[in-house]
């Protein structure tokens, strides 16, 4: 009984949104996940963020705030996608690549860090305003302060909404 009713769930929720295209537009939105960094003892940074899209650039850019015990972090990334291929009428797949740069404070530290992101995602448009994704971003970068050390990154993970204007 519960397979039958979530094929009916998806069924319903297809044919509501059948013809509704890929977002495009000025995209606005909001997403939380986070990341870990390579040699980061394990440690997880949750983070929240802005998302934007702008009608004329080519990029997504998100502003991210991270605030955890004793750790205070900025950054900021932009993403291209090489690849945006439809799976469904509602449901598109991504591949990109693009660029973060982040400043963070510890208790007693200050670092600055840049990296190249690889963004492999989904996208989901229940209603043709808004959008879900969800999205894993390895990143292989360098730290710049306190001192130089290459190569630096981590994995990171989104899952955001955004409307579409």
């Amino acid at each position: 009984m519960k397979k039958i009713f979530l094929v009916f769930v998806l069924v319903a929720v297809m044919a509501v949104a059948a013809f509704a295209d890929h977002p495009s537009g000025l995209g606005i939105g909001v997403q939380g996940g986070g990341g870990s960094y390579w040699g980061g003892a394990g440690s997880f940074h949750p983070s929240a963020a802005l998302s934007l899209k702008i009608p004329s650039v080519p990029i997504f850019w998100a502003a991210r705030l991270d605030i955890t015990d004793g750790y205070f972090g900025l950054g900021v990334s932009g993403d291209y996608y090489l690849i945006d291929s439809q799976l469904i009428p509602t449901l598109h797949w991504y591949l990109g690549v693009g660029g973060s740069l982040g400043l963070s404070f510890g208790n007693d530290w200050m670092g600055l860090g840049a990296a190249v992101r690889l963004p492999i995602g989904l996208s989901w448009q229940p209603v043709r305003p808004l959008e879900i994704f969800l999205q894993v971003v390895p990143s292989l970068g360098v730290d710049i302060i306190p001192g130089f050390h290459f190569p630096s990154g981590g994995w990171g993970g989104d899952i955001g909404i955004r409307i579409w204007f």
